[in-house]
């Protein structure tokens, strides 16, 4: 299966084949979701049963032997203190995945930047900016939060070379780095500001427009985007500029339903169906809520009325409060 979805995100083909054909290849290999299905019938790709993220925190949804697991990521950001567990044999897909849709959104990546993102080995966000660029120096840690001063002379001191620079950031690190006084930092063309999560904390918000404004103010010059993903998907969204609504990758679909009974609709409960999942389950439901739009690209929401939060940027929130 892992040699069809490699081709399929190289070279494009038929989705609801696809994705029907590794439904059923995956109901095979994982025990627990042939249970979680049941008896469903399954006819078309929407109707393909979605998997709770909640569920992760209790169950694998593994198509291999767990034990064979090389990578393990971690959700962050549970009011309850627990995460969910995604285990993958590897990261080829994932990497394929990521570079290829990051760049038909965003045009060819920097080789150069300052990270503002976990370096952790379990985050899935780290692994993907890390997969961007090898190199990157990481001025944020889940203990100490954002090094501020030392990312700002890291930055001087990129800028002063040639090149552009790539300069991922969840909301929260971003808005504590511009915290810490200095000049405008111009930075060379066809640099890039990666925004990702949001406000999702309880203790500080910032309007996400002020902090767009704040971001192209303090580094003239500086393309801002988007991005959207989570632990348990091994695709992402963009958004070109930001606050534009994010488009998924040809191997993926977004839908939205009503929370309480599950049917399609244009603005509630979003599910992704992933391809690029073949290793755990392709049909995940998310507790954001969401704009499906009828190009396919989503305008989010937050979260869901009554949910907790969750996400990357809950994790600089917590190293505040250390």
């Amino acid at each position: 299966m892992k040699a069809d979805i490699t081709r399929f995100i190289r070279s494009g083909g038929d989705f609801e084949d696809t994705a029907l054909a590794l439904y059923r290849w995956q109901r095979e290999r994982c025990p627990d979701y042939d249970r979680f299905c049941g008896d469903t019938e399954v006819r078309h790709w929407s109707e393909i049963p979605a998997v709770p993220t909640p569920l992760f925190q209790d169950i694998g949804f593994t198509c291999f032997e767990p034990s064979l697991a090389s990578v393990v990521f971690r959700t962050s950001g549970t009011t309850a203190g627990r995460q969910g567990v995604i285990r993958l044999l590897d990261t080829a897909v994932y990497d394929l995945g990521s570079r290829q849709h990051a760049e038909a959104c965003v045009g060819s990546l920097p080789t150069r930047g300052v990270s503002l993102v976990s370096a952790s080995a379990d985050s899935s966000l780290g692994h993907m900016c890390r997969s961007f660029v090898p190199d990157m120096p990481v001025f944020f840690s889940p203990d100490h939060g954002v090094d501020a001063a030392a990312a700002w002379a890291a930055l001087r001191a990129s800028v002063a070379e040639e090149g552009p620079v790539f300069i991922p950031g969840t909301a929260f690190a971003l808005a504590d780095w511009l915290d810490h006084p200095g000049e405008p930092v111009p930075v060379p063309d066809g640099s890039i500001v990666m925004v990702t999560g949001g406000f999702k904390g309880r203790a500080s918000a910032v309007p996400t427009d002020a902090l767009y404004a704040r971001l192209q103010a303090r580094l003239p010059g500086a393309r801002l985007v988007g991005e959207y993903g989570m632990s348990e998907l091994s695709s992402q969204l963009w958004a070109e500029p930001v606050g534009a609504p994010f488009r998924p990758p040809p191997w993926m679909r977004v839908q939205a339903v009503d929370p309480g009974t599950g049917e399609p609709c244009t603005r509630g409960q979003l599910r992704f169906f992933d391809l690029a999942n073949h290793q755990t389950v392709l049909a995940i439901e998310s507790e954001d809520e969401g704009t499906v739009h009828p190009d396919g690209t989503v305008s989010l929401h937050g979260r869901l009325p009554g949910h907790s939060p969750r996400g990357c940027s809950l994790t600089v929130e917590e190293a505040r409060d250390r």
